[in-house]
C-alpha cells in the first residue's frame, strides 16, 4: 500500500485520495449523482440508507480527494462534482481500454469469420 507520508510527491499524494475516494460504493454513487447537478447534504442523503453524519463523512473524503466542492447557498452547503481528478483514473485505465478494444475486434474478426464459412 502506498503510504499517505507528507514527503509522497503531490501527484502520488492526489491519486491515493482519489482511488481510496472511489473505494467506497456510497462515494461513488454520490459522484454519479453530483455529475447532473449540485444538490444539497440534504438532497444527497434522502438517496440513501445511512445517516446524514455518514453522507456528510462521505462528502469530506470527496472533498479531501478534491472531487466535490461546495458553496453556500443561504444556510445550505452545495456539492459540485469536479471532474479533473478523475483523469488519474481514466489514464490508469488506458491500457486496459486498448486491452479489451483489441480483444473485441478479435472476436468480431473470428465471429465474421465462421459466420462466412
Amino acid at each position: 500500500m502506498v503510504s499517505r507520508s507528507p514527503t509522497a510527491s503531490p501527484r502520488l499524494r492526489t491519486e491515493v485520495e482519489v482511488f481510496a475516494a472511489l473505494a467506497d460504493r456510497h462515494r461513488r454513487d454520490i459522484l454519479g449523482m453530483l455529475s447532473s447537478s449540485e444538490m444539497s447534504i440534504r438532497a444527497i442523503a434522502d438517496n440513501f440508507d445511512v445517516t446524514r453524519p455518514a453522507v456528510v463523512k462521505h462528502l469530506g473524503v470527496l472533498e479531501r480527494a478534491r472531487l466535490v466542492t461546495t458553496r453556500r447557498h443561504g444556510r445550505e452547503r452545495l456539492y459540485r462534482l469536479q471532474a479533473g481528478p478523475l483523469r488519474v483514473v481514466h489514464d490508469w485505465l488506458a491500457p486496459y481500454e486498448r486491452f479489451w478494444a483489441d480483444r473485441l475486434q478479435r472476436l468480431k474478426t473470428n465471429v465474421e469469420r465462421s459466420e462466412r464459412h
